[in-house]
């Protein structure tokens, strides 16, 4: 079944989604939270995949890809209520939700706002650092990008891009993904800046639903692999090839 776009409204205007696949009544619909600065277009191949069997829902965290962004720099709780409405707009009961990276406490704090919808969290890459680092952390992403300020910011991001290793990105790819890291602007460390304001020991330690932890071999390993213990409710699985 194709991919489409549609926009509903949320906390902070229009939210863009992707959506593919077919509401099944054996099979809960899997709602995948993109990291920063990407978009919903980051689960394409991913997307295609699952919806084999059900229907797939890929938003665009508000001020990233085509959602409309919020005035300021949000938190992680004002991000999960706009997905919250999202859910409510289009009348779905229960989900299972994916997060990668930013989309990991979206997607935690999504299931403590709303329990009763939120069934089962796969979360591969969890941006998980203690209080000290992410203090850090939030103060390093303050700073703007230097778009104008550094004449070689661009040609290196640029090159990050093409020269990446994801199996699977053809040069279209790189070019869409490239695209939606530079489309969201002055707004692009605002997810950074939530996750690293977001009280993840206590927030993480509350969620009651079960939880998947698979780790392959990326950025974040041994960063999922400290905060599985925080849940209640975690299973981790390694995914080292």
């Amino acid at each position: 079944m194709t991919c489409h776009a549609q926009y509903v409204s949320c906390h902070f205007g229009q939210m863009n989604m992707y959506v593919q696949g077919s509401h099944q009544k054996d099979r809960k619909p899997l709602v995948c939270f993109h990291m920063s600065p990407y978009s919903g277009k980051f689960y394409k191949k991913f997307q295609n995949e699952m919806s084999v069997d059900r229907m797939v829902i890929c938003p665009d965290t508000p001020g990233y890809g085509g959602s409309d962004a919020p005035d300021n720099p949000p938190s992680i709780k004002e991000l999960a209520l706009s997905m919250r409405d999202m859910l409510t707009e289009l009348e779905i009961d229960k989900v299972d939700v994916l997060g990668f990276h930013t989309g990991v406490f979206i997607v935690t704090e999504l299931a403590l706002l709303c329990p009763e919808k939120v069934e089962k969290l796969i979360l591969p890459g969890i941006p998980y650092v203690d209080a000290e680092k992410r203090a850090d952390l939030c103060e390093n992403y303050k700073k703007p990008r230097p778009y104008f300020e550094d004449p070689d910011f661009l040609a290196n991001k640029w090159t990050a891009a093409i020269s990446s290793k994801n199996e699977g990105w053809d040069e279209a790819r790189k070019i869409e993904m490239f695209a939606e890291i530079m489309r969201s602007g002055d707004r692009s460390n605002w997810g950074f800046q939530a996750v690293f304001k977001y009280n993840a020991e206590q927030q993480l330690a509350q969620i009651k639903q079960p939880v998947f932890i698979p780790v392959p071999d990326e950025a974040l390993a041994d960063n999922s692999r400290a905060a599985a213990p925080l849940f209640q409710n975690a299973r981790l699985v390694e995914y080292p090839e």
